[in-house]
């Protein structure tokens, strides 16, 4: 209790409540700031959690369209009489309705399987020995006996090394981790697995499939038990020879390595199932009901982000308080323009290009929406069916067999559709720019093909050629939102320096609250001194009146 109070409280001095007095005038005298900063935090915070909902926003945008560039629809099928014998699935930039064919399948394709020996568990060592795997055709099964021969297909051989503790496992992750991928197909030349057969455990080994891919196995043990090959002895037992597939189509005979056939018709691959004594038919035609629907999911999930967009950035000239909390925000701002000006951008680098959106049956309304028609895109498609495939797909691709991209740069290198000639000597140039020469191999280190590297079989010779680099739609659009969704992007910025602001306003608030306490005890001070007066002078009258009753 404040002296002012106690000489209230006894009746003594103004009779004034001057803490509630005191609270008042600080109040008065602070309220404009503390509000100011209530104001500016309320603000900041509102900013921060509105760009977090804004940066989700983009980043649901870009999986969505991951997910549709994921689907990779071409406008075209592919249709089998007979899935259990064949299917035949659109996959390349190539794909067309042309397709219309018997098919026969005499022999699938197979992968050369090797095991033994037996073992007692996959924890019983193998033994001290050099394994050496390499791959080609056996003339006849070495345990055939007599006349067998192995011709290499040139693939490089593996070779693993193990001591008297390696056991079966060891063998078998050894070989594992030492098998490559020499064609570069993406399945390793051999795969090796540990088998039980009831009674024991053995080493299993499998090549990629064909007649070609079969395997040597030569083993440095005294006793090579882990050999198949004409030398140490075939101790491994073949399971399953390496088979070529073959098959007839429209009285054509043909042979494969594998059962997935992609070099048949252009933009399909054949995947053979099983054999057959009859035909079944394989065809092409157009559908566009995953490419309607997909683009109506871009449409969709567009139209949802710019509503949210325009909501977080609206004014409403009636009623303030309804502007949405990035009114003005020149990012905000930026990245509706960027998205915007998509919606029109030029897609470069295709065959018959550029193409736009617009040619999809996509346009754009009044308000900024997006619509869709897909009749309009069913027409377009029968005149341009490369439209939809620089939607969905990257491109990239050349006008003569003879020439091939090497390498480019995905950043530095802009779409485009770029014309390649040499003299074979000393002039050569990729879209106009001047190529420098590096065996067969033509690379250009600046303009629009910057970091573009062309390949020219015997590229000694004058040879020309049209190159197609195009980005998809949907993979440029990823790239305006990766600019936005970064590490350290304007968007991370923006909110640290809001995070900066927050600092600012809790330093300024501690200011504020200390100049609150020097005020509060200074008037403290000042209506101390009052009250004490005031109480002498009452002091000093009571006294007189005393006085004068007495005289009385």
């Amino acid at each position: 209790m404040t002296k002012t109070e106690i000489l209230s409280n006894l009746g003594i001095g103004s009779g004034i409540n001057t803490t509630e007095l005191i609270k008042a005038l600080v109040d008065a005298d602070t309220a404009p700031q503390k509000e100011n900063l209530d104001n500016l935090e309320e603000k900041t915070k509102d900013k921060i959690s509105t760009f977090g909902i804004l940066k989700s926003n983009l980043l649901d945008f870009k999986n969505i369209l991951k997910d549709i560039e994921s689907q990779q629809e071409y406008g075209f099928v592919g249709n089998s009489s007979d899935t259990t014998v064949a299917t035949l699935t659109a996959s390349g930039s190539k794909a067309g309705s042309d397709i219309n064919s018997s098919l026969t399948v005499t022999t699938l394709a197979s992968r050369h399987t090797l095991t033994g020996p037996s073992l007692a568990s996959p924890s019983s060592t193998v033994g001290q020995r050099n394994i050496t795997i390499n791959f080609g055709t056996w003339s006849a099964d070495p345990t055939a006996g007599g006349g067998q021969s192995f011709t290499s297909n040139g693939q490089s051989q593996i070779s693993v090394s193990a001591t008297a503790s390696t056991t079966l496992t060891d063998l078998r992750d050894a070989i594992n981790n030492a098998a490559t991928d020499s064609d570069n197909d993406g399945t390793k030349d051999v795969l090796a697995s540990i088998i039980y057969d009831g009674s024991n455990y053995m080493l299993m080994l499998k090549s990629e499939s064909g007649a070609s891919n079969e395997m040597k196995v030569t083993d440095s043990h005294a006793t090579p038990a882990y050999a198949y090959d004409t030398t140490d002895g075939a101790q491994l037992t073949q399971r399953v020879a390496g088979v070529n597939s073959a098959f007839t189509v429209d009285g054509i005979s043909m042979s494969r390595t594998s059962n997935s056939v992609d070099d048949l018709f252009d933009g399909f691959t054949l995947d053979l199932k099983k054999t057959t004594s009859s035909a079944v038919r394989i065809s092409s035609s157009v559908d566009l009901d995953g490419v309607s629907d997909l683009l109506t999911g871009y449409v969709d999930t567009y139209n949802q982000v710019m509503l949210n967009l325009t909501a977080m950035g609206a004014n409403d000239p009636v009623n303030p308080e309804n502007d949405g909390v990035l009114i003005g925000d020149s990012t905000l701002r930026e990245i509706r323009s960027e998205l915007r000006e998509m919606s029109s951008t030029a897609i470069k680098g295709y065959e018959g290009g550029p193409y736009y959106l617009s040619y999809l049956g996509v346009s754009t309304n009044r308000d900024g929406t997006l619509a869709f028609d897909k009749g309009q895109m069913e027409t377009q498609f029968k005149s341009k069916p490369e439209t939809v495939r620089a939607f969905f797909t990257n491109n990239y691709a050349t006008s003569n067999s003879n020439i091939t991209i090497a390498a480019f740069d995905f950043t530095n290198t802009k779409p485009g559709t770029y014309a390649f000639a040499t003299d074979g000597s000393s002039t050569h140039t990729i879209g106009g720019v001047s190529a420098t020469k590096s065996g067969d191999n033509y690379s250009v280190t600046s303009g629009d093909p910057q970091g573009l590297t062309i390949a020219v079989a015997n590229g000694s010779g004058v040879t020309s050629g049209t190159i197609y680099y195009g980005k998809s739609f949907i993979n440029q659009v990823v790239d305006k939102l990766d600019n936005y969704l970064s590490f350290n992007s304007i968007l991370d910025q923006r909110v640290d320096n809001l995070n900066d602001t927050l600092s600012t306003v809790a330093e300024k608030r501690s200011s504020l609250e200390a100049r609150i306490e020097s005020i509060t005890q200074r008037y403290a001070r000042q209506y101390s001194a009052m009250e004490s007066t005031i109480a002498s002078f009452q002091e000093t009258g009571n006294m007189l009146t005393a006085m004068l009753e007495k005289k009385d």
